[in-house]
């Protein structure tokens, strides 16, 4: 099966169909349920003052054509590209890729969300952490180094947990504040220094909904490069407390069974992924 293979450097020039993952702000221009070509791409961004070569981020490839992430200035505006706020993709159109994930095509999907999370780790690295000299890219592995006192820097990754309770034939969904209105979901949380999985499950319910857990199970895993996250797919049973969300992330949470399901999340998110997998086992 044809996969996308993330690489740090190319063995040959660009060409005019390679593919580019252009981005304005938190939206990528798309061409229906793929990317655009270079070719497709040079006028957008020789308008936006950026070469389609020497400002081309290459990222890896998809069968034979090489994968270039471009940042367009945040000044930047045309008329002719035009960003959809539609519920279909159309012919070069900037849309929310956090809105579509799930949506592409399987390796377009993952070349979006790996050219996503590159590019905010590349602006936020611009600097040495230890001593502000500005880095230079490391030839030998996706990395910065520091030219001065030779600090290197990776790709940022924030690993979080994601978990399902479950009450005799019922799971737990929450609603966040960040939410749209009557979304729920699964409770989530960043793991904190010192922490197990386990560990970082546990105090994040408590805190959240104020209820205990118990017989953690992994699930599985998901990158969610929103910006930088590996989200951590975990089931537990509920052991006891009462449901007292935080009012600060959690405004409202209960238990729930498919016929009683509020707004959850779209394909192609683990949360989605996890409540279906429970959807499927709740109905056999």
């Amino acid at each position: 099966m044809i996969k996308f293979k993330p690489a740090y450097k190319s063995v040959r020039a660009q060409q005019p169909n390679d593919l580019t993952f252009i981005f304005a702000g938190a939206d990528i221009l798309v061409n229906e349920d793929r990317v655009p070509s270079v070719e497709d791409t040079v006028s957008l961004l020789t308008e936006a003052g950026l070469d389609p070569e020497s400002d081309g981020m290459f990222f890896g490839s998809i069968e034979e054509l090489n994968c270039y992430a471009y940042d367009l200035p945040e000044t930047f505006v045309s008329e002719e590209w035009e960003i959809s706020a539609g519920d279909s993709f159309g012919v070069n159109q900037f849309v929310l890729l956090r809105r579509w994930v799930g949506e592409f095509e399987k390796n377009i999907n993952t070349a979006a969300g790996y050219a996503s999370h590159l590019l905010h780790w590349h602006k936020h690295s611009r600097f040495c952490g230890r001593c502000g000299t500005e880095n230079n890219w490391y030839e030998k592995e996706r990395a910065k180094r520091c030219p001065s006192c030779g600090n290197m820097q990776y790709p940022k990754i924030s690993p979080a947990i994601i978990i399902m309770i479950q009450k005799d034939n019922k799971i737990l969904l929450g609603h966040n504040r960040r939410f749209p209105e009557g979304r729920y979901s699964l409770l989530a949380g960043f793991m904190e220094i010192g922490e197990t999985i386990e560990e970082t499950a546990v105090r994040e319910v408590r805190e959240e909904v104020g209820i205990e857990i118990g017989n953690l199970r992994y699930i599985s895993s998901q990158s969610w490069p929103f910006p930088d996250s590996l989200m951590l797919g975990l089931r537990a049973d509920y052991v006891s407390g009462e449901i007292t969300p935080d009012g600060i992330e959690i405004v409202h949470a209960d238990w729930y069974s498919p016929e009683t399901f509020p707004s959850i999340p779209g394909h192609g998110t683990i949360a989605r992924k996890i409540i279906d997998e429970y959807t499927k086992t709740y109905k056999s």
